[in-house]
């Protein structure tokens, strides 16, 4: 028996220091991987699901979000506009030169484009206005001499009497979309003062030298706002772009994972000092938080690549779930003194630590690579405390404190229920809150709540949007067809469609590129009106200018060299860059796409139009789509919320028949608190108004994993003051970890803090009135120790 106890205590000793040499491991390869810098990441986008059935809108989206994500605009308006402008656009320059921003535009030669007529001059004869197609194909273009004559001899025009001799390129060009951005004192501006506005604002263009997720850059840039703000308070600036955005929320969640975390341990080290009376339990408390964090920091670092600051704040509140382990053991150690055995509580901790991992295990089966890294970061946070626990505190030597055991004695007996409640009264409960919230219970999948940007910011944005009269492409047409021409006229008929829904009163605006480059055969056509205008009308045009007659024939020479604009010429051109994102280019079944994109009223009447428009316009091998990117969104968070529910469905089954094939017929009362909390939390959110989404969902599967800690405890241990101590604490510290989160200004973790903060709250209210009345599995030789219980559980 000697001979086996040693060789045990040898293995356990080895099981040790192998955890000592993996956390040494881990603590080399953290620095290794931080030797530079934390790569850190806040794009709050991780958390949304990739929609694998619509890989072609998911491209779309990338395409006309990649301005907004790319550059930034800032608008300016004060009465010293010249002086201010300048003084903003020289600190601005200042992180160009520094390597922060990749350019800055802001002076009028800073957009100063080539004239129109060098690089479209090639293309001008095949471009016709319906105006003028109808003009020529009336009487051959006999109206279009009298305005080409004044033209001619007008002194702000440029004619070209050779090249041009009826404008016909810029009759053309008045016809595309007009910036509203112009030149003023020097300063690209925006005009508004023929408006309600009645002011002229400066524009500043900026453009990212790298993600807009770059925290150095951000800072950069905030810090030289605020700079410029502190010194002119009286200019109003706007901000618009995602930059802005991504800023807003790595500021927040920066102070919340200090805010939270700090306030989190704080509390549990008040607690803990008060209950345990011993610096040195303190000192202890740390070992396993500390080891949990370097472990699970280093594999998700490993596994990932970048850590989400969202994972962070998440993961501060690890210490209130990785506690457990340690609370249980020193309470029993505290209690016990030289009686205390490990044995005696490692099927708990075991199972403790089992049903937390396979609640994060489920939120780590979701389709969001954000929430699978936070998920990550807390099962092994866990592990690596649990370890700990495990195979070094027990190493630490502790002396049983009286006001300890006072202390569990006292509030053991205090918590001590009149009666107990009955597996039957337990159903009958369960089944009324469950018509609660079949009845009452609502859900929300708005992309709200992946919006932590502050009010102020959405307001700027919204009225940037508002001066600018654009659109940042949140709705849009997906068109598909074999080939670009094919496409082109899929375009053009869509227009036309879209012409006159605007005609009948449909409130919308849209930029297309079927209004840029027309078809090869519109172009034949327009070249060929363009042959008939350069007969009988160009002769009258030239005889009545009194010009040479060769100037005719040299200028219907032009004809024979008019090339076919393709939509790639366009394209290239400073015009067609600009719309560069609404080309998609060749999909993945050979053929070739495009989007359409909608601004102006949004409401649902306008939205079953327009998708009545689209399936109107799907036929004979092309296809179009309406696609509003707010409202799919919240459709992925509804089918993620739903996906979820099942794997909380799942994990519930799984564990009651784990917990059912170890306690038999007591396993209702493991499963009470769990179970019964989020009833609870549900049935409050239902009686509240409180909608169900997917970050409650999340929490819920923290009440779960926390829950079945505190039930497993409850019945292993259930004539031991320690125990009830232990749970006690573990859902004081567990609120101020999670609990704490309820007050976050970030939607997502708020609702999964308000989740945790009932349910956790329940946990600790269900348990005594589920506790047995003796110990389930009583250890030999243990305290208290008292026969089973009946059978009738």
């Amino acid at each position: 028996m000697k001979s086996d106890r040693f060789i045990k205590t040898l293995g356990y000793r080895r099981l040790g220091w192998l955890w000592l040499v993996a956390l040494a491991f881990c603590a080399v390869w953290l620095g290794w991987m931080l030797r530079q810098d934390l790569p850190a990441d806040t794009d709050l986008t991780a958390l949304l699901p990739a929609d694998r059935q619509a890989p072609l809108v998911e491209k779309a989206d990338r395409e006309l979000g990649r301005g907004f994500e790319n550059r930034f605009l800032l608008l300016l308006g004060d009465d010293d506009r010249v002086a201010t402008t300048q003084a903003l656009g020289r600190s601005l320059q200042q992180l160009v030169d520094d390597g922060q921003l990749a350019g800055i535009d802001w002076r009028e030669l800073d957009l100063a484009d080539a004239d129109p007529h060098e690089w479209m001059g090639p293309w001008r004869y095949r471009l016709l206005t319906p105006r003028w197609q109808q003009a020529i194909d009336t009487d051959g273009g006999s109206t279009l001499v009298d305005p080409a004559l004044r033209q001619l001899f007008s002194p702000t025009a440029r004619p070209d009497p050779v090249a041009d001799p009826f404008g016909l390129l810029d009759a053309w060009l008045s016809q595309l979309p007009q910036s509203p951005i112009s030149a003023a004192d020097g300063l690209l501006t925006l005009d508004r003062s023929h408006q309600r506005d009645s002011q002229k604002w400066s524009v500043l263009i900026g453009e990212l030298k790298g993600s807009p997720y770059d925290l150095p850059m951000q800072t950069a840039l905030h810090a030289t706002l605020e700079q410029f703000q502190q010194q002119h308070p009286d200019a109003e600036l706007l901000r618009s772009g995602l930059v802005f955005h991504a800023a807003a929320g790595a500021r927040q969640a920066k102070h919340e994972m200090s805010t939270i975390g700090a306030a989190s341990l704080l509390g549990v080290l008040l607690i803990i000092g008060f209950v345990f009376r011993s610096p040195r339990v303190l000192l202890q408390l740390m070992v396993p938080l500390l080891a949990g964090s370097l472990f699970a920091l280093t594999l998700t670092l490993g596994i990932f690549g970048r850590l989400h600051l969202l994972t962070l704040a998440f993961g501060a509140s690890l210490i209130g779930i990785a506690i457990d382990y340690v609370l249980h053991l020193q309470c029993d150690r505290a209690i016990e003194g030289r009686g205390f055995r490990l044995r005696r509580l490692l099927p708990s901790l075991t199972l403790g630590l089992i049903s937390s991992v396979i609640a994060y295990v489920a939120q780590a089966l979701t389709p969001m690579p954000g929430l699978r890294q936070m998920a990550a970061f807390a099962a092994f946070g866990l592990i690596g405390a649990w370890f700990t626990v495990v195979l070094w505190l027990p190493r630490f030597t502790l002396h049983s404190s009286p006001f300890t055991v006072r202390l569990a004695t006292g509030w053991w007996r205090l918590c001590q229920p009149r009666w107990r409640l009955s597996p039957w009264l337990a159903l009958a409960g369960a089944v009324v809150l469950i018509v609660v919230c079949a009845l009452r219970l609502t859900s929300d999948d708005s992309l709200a709540l992946l919006n932590p940007s502050p009010a102020a910011l959405m307001q700027d944005e919204a009225r940037v949007q508002q001066l600018l009269d654009r659109d940042t492409g949140s709705r849009y047409f997906l068109v598909q067809a074999e080939d670009t021409q094919a496409l082109l006229a899929r375009l053009e008929q869509l227009d036309s469609a879209l012409d006159q829904a605007i005609g009948e009163g449909l409130e919308i605006e849209y930029q297309s590129l079927a209004g840029s480059v027309p078809t090869a055969a519109e172009q034949q056509a327009n070249l060929a009106r363009v042959r008939k205008l350069y007969g009988a009308p160009l002769d009258e045009l030239i005889q009545r200018a009194g010009l040479p007659a060769e100037v005719a024939e040299k200028a219907r020479a032009q004809l024979e060299k008019s090339p076919m604009l393709t939509l790639a010429n366009w394209l290239e051109t400073p015009l067609g860059s600009l719309q560069q994102r609404l080309w998609l280019g060749e999909t993945d079944d050979g053929g070739v796409a495009a989007t359409v994109v909608v601004s102006g009223a949004r409401n649902a009447n306008v939205d079953r139009t327009l998708r009545a428009l689209a399936e109107s316009q799907t036929h004979q091998g092309a296809t179009v789509e309406y696609v509003d990117r707010v409202s799919r969104i919240g459709s992925l968070l509804g089918e993620l919320r739903r996906h979820t529910a099942m794997w909380v469905a799942l994990a519930m089954v799984l564990m009651t028949l784990a917990l059912v094939a170890r306690y038999r017929r007591r396993a209702w009362r493991v499963i009470v608190p769990p179970f019964g909390a989020t009833l609870i939390v549900l049935t409050a959110f239902a009686v509240t108004g409180v909608p169900l989404n997917i970050f409650n969902q999340l929490g819920l599967l923290l009440v779960l994993g926390i829950g079945l800690d505190a039930g497993i405890f409850n019945v292993e241990h259930a004539r031991r003051p320690s125990a009830w101590l232990a749970i006690t604490l573990s859902t004081l510290t567990s609120l101020l970890a999670f609990g704490m989160l309820a007050f976050s200004a970030t939607p997502a973790l708020h609702y999964l803090g308000l989740t945790c903060l009932i349910g956790l709250a329940s946990v600790w209210a269900l348990v005594p009135w589920v506790r047995p009345a003796d110990d389930a599995y009583p250890t030999h030789g243990s305290p208290n120790q008292s026969s089973r219980e009946s059978e009738h559980g």
